[in-house]
């Protein structure tokens, strides 16, 4: 039986999506010979994800947010509010230390649009943290614990009603709207315009006009720059983003204190809000990563970690659920790449259950020689070196650090080498040692 033939439909598209990422088509380059370099560092990735036997490099992928930025002493806050500044440093970054794969910029997001909104999730530059710092998270319980039956029965309507009017305080008053479903018959229209006609949620709509448009302008500048990166040769680490359902729950809705009692005071409610959540998880992926021509679909795994679950919890509560997410990216012809943060040394034989689809770990704080015992040969895996020695060791210490890793995670050839943390900061010279010695230790 043929090789085609062995494979899964899934994987069969996967492959197809993957292939027509890395030929590079529809982008424009200045010469073949920048073609042929994105073709080479996209190949090594893809390689590297298909566990290739043919791979001839360990491909390196640096994982990085604030990074490129403050490489070049901009400030957290001008990163946020300048695209022009944050995309020639993302440029920058990829022309000095050549990299395999370039950061996305857009993970930074407009400063000017989360002002307009009032966004409560996160504090950022010169809003709740030093405009020489990176963005934080600010979790808090944004869902009550009688909220999950609206959660669960209609998803949209929660988001919309529920969830925003909490978490971006402009848009406050579209907690007092109507339901949408009056649009659908003449008669029932009327109270459901009226709610959206008063003083209040006209300005929370206008609100939500002006960030659109801020978004808009700033991704026409953005974008620009992120042409220049894959014209000069590097194609982006991920092409889109989504998450595991229950982290949805944790992070964003309950919170984590929260969540944890949830376990135990309606787990069957928490059961059914994590099904419910797996289509749009999955649709949210996909879109993305075909808008962007890139298979590549970032997925950041937080509550997973041991020490957050039991792994009778991670068994029941977690990983269902992630699995199913992941499934549905695959069978859309995309390749979930997880970002297992945290540790995973008690987790490492249910990653192994994913072998029969195109996926990627990069992990964070595992053990990554007993990554490579239990998941090499089986399944991509990424990641493992720590980002203190970027900011706190000698390029000798770096260079012999790289070389240690890939002696232990890279010789199945299914190994990306990439730091265990979203780089906010870095040294060149150890930034550039970390590349440099990935290059000359991780040939085949």
């Amino acid at each position: 039986m043929s090789e085609q033939k062995d494979k899964s439909e899934a994987v069969v598209r996967q492959d197809a999506f993957l292939d027509q990422w890395a030929s590079a088509a529809g982008i424009e380059f200045p010469d073949a010979g920048k073609k042929a370099d994105y073709q080479e560092r996209a190949g090594l990735v893809a390689d590297a994800i298909k566990i290739s036997p043919e791979i001839k490099r360990v491909p390196i992928m640096p994982l990085t947010t604030f990074a490129p930025t403050m490489l070049k002493g901009i400030s957290g806050r001008q990163a946020m509010y300048d695209p022009d500044a944050a995309g020639q440093a993302y440029l920058d970054f990829c022309n000095t230390y050549m990299p395999d794969t370039a950061g996305s910029a857009p993970m930074l997001m407009y400063g000017p649009a989360l002002d307009t909104l009032e966004y409560q999730l996160y504090k950022w530059p010169g809003n709740g943290v030093a405009e020489h710092l990176s963005y934080q998270f600010h979790e808090k319980d944004y869902m009550g614990p009688d909220e999950y039956d609206h959660l669960i029965t209609d998803p949209t309507d929660f988001w919309l009603r529920s969830w925003m009017p909490r978490t971006h305080a402009a848009l406050a008053p579209l907690a007092d709207a109507e339901p949408v479903y009056g649009s659908m018959e003449l008669p029932m229209l009327g109270p459901w315009l009226i709610s959206l006609g008063t003083p209040q949620a006209q300005g929370a709509l206008k609100a939500l006009m002006e960030a659109g448009k801020q978004c808009f302008d700033w991704i026409n500048v953005l974008g620009g720059y992120l042409g220049q990166i894959m014209a000069a040769g590097y194609p982006f680490g991920a092409g889109s983003a989504t998450k595991a359902p229950l982290d949805v729950i944790s992070d964003s809705f309950r919170g984590t204190t929260q969540l944890m009692l949830d376990l135990y005071r309606r787990p069957d409610k928490v059961l059914e809000a994590t099904d419910r959540l797996v289509r749009p998880m999955i649709e949210t992926g996909v879109r993305g990563a075909r808008a962007n021509g890139n298979p590549l679909v970032f997925i950041p795994l937080h509550k997973g970690a041991d020490g957050f679950l039991s792994n009778d919890q991670f068994e029941k509560f977690y990983w269902p659920t992630l699995k199913a997410v992941m499934y549905g990216l695959a069978e859309a012809g995309c390749v979930p790449a997880c970002f297992v943060e945290g540790g995973y040394n008690q987790r490492l034989e249910y990653l192994a259950d994913t072998s029969d689809i195109r996926c990627m770990y990069l992990f964070d704080r595992t053990d990554m020689s007993r990554a490579r015992e239990v998941l090499g040969g089986k399944v991509c895996i990424a990641g493992g070196f720590s980002v203190s020695h970027i900011l706190t060791g000698t390029p000798d210490q770096v260079r012999h650090e790289t070389k240690k890793l890939i002696d232990a995670a890279a010789g199945d050839k299914g190994y990306i080498l990439s730091v265990g943390c979203a780089l906010d900061e870095a040294k060149h010279e150890t930034m550039k040692a970390f590349v440099e010695a990935g290059k000359e230790y991780g040939r085949y």
